[in-house]
């Protein structure tokens, strides 16, 4: 992690990590150009590789930075949470804070897990575990009501990931995402999920 980063004010922080995870979100770490990342940052090229000593530096910081903000949020959200369903709507909540300062940050996220080229892979790789290691536990302590016998575990999982992702996908689509909108939407699902899975008490 870079420390002096972070002596900057943190709107110039926030205005050149939000430029940087837009633009590698939209176009992989290949196609991303450092004079747009500046250019939307509203800051000098001098000044980003004051920080960051080149791309490949400033794509190493916003892996780390990534996931150490997502875990810290994850892990003060759910508190220990063990229900099923909880979980996933406490976890969703969470996301939405992340969304409203940093839009582009689980997008981000998701192009770096789908890098192809070793060397950028390489880059994003002890992060990207460390993050992935994480969900594996939470979801591992996690307890499920009575489903029906017509669905497993590993499938409810899927079909809520399947749908939050989608939703989240089409909502970042939009000029102006409404985090509070996205957030009902995928509580209404969550509960339908519920409804349809678990048998009634």
């Amino acid at each position: 992690m870079n420390e002096k980063f972070f002596d900057l004010k943190s709107d110039k922080q926030d205005r050149m990590i939000n430029a940087a995870l837009h633009l590698f979100a939209d176009n992989g770490y290949k196609h991303a150009s450092t004079d747009d990342i500046v250019r939307e940052a509203g800051i000098s090229k001098g000044l980003l590789f004051h920080y960051f000593t080149n791309k490949e530096g400033l794509y190493s910081f916003l892996t780390d930075y990534s996931v150490k903000y997502l875990l810290f949020e994850y892990d003060r959200a759910i508190e220990g949470e063990t229900d099923f369903f909880a979980f996933y709507d406490k976890m969703e909540n969470a996301k939405m804070g992340v969304l409203r300062n940093y839009p582009y940050m689980y997008k981000f996220i998701d192009t770096c897990k789908s890098e192809t080229d070793p060397d950028i892979l390489s880059i994003s790789r002890e992060s990207l575990k460390r993050y992935n290691d994480a969900i594996e536990s939470y979801e591992s302590k996690l307890t499920t009501p009575g489903l029906r016998n017509t669905v497993s575990v590993t499938e409810l999982q899927a079909l809520l990931r399947y749908t939050i992702d989608g939703l989240t996908a089409e909502h970042l689509k939009k000029k102006k995402p409404d985090p509070d909108m996205l957030y009902r939407d995928i509580r209404k699902y969550i509960g339908l999920i519920k409804d349809l899975s678990v048998i009634p008490e």
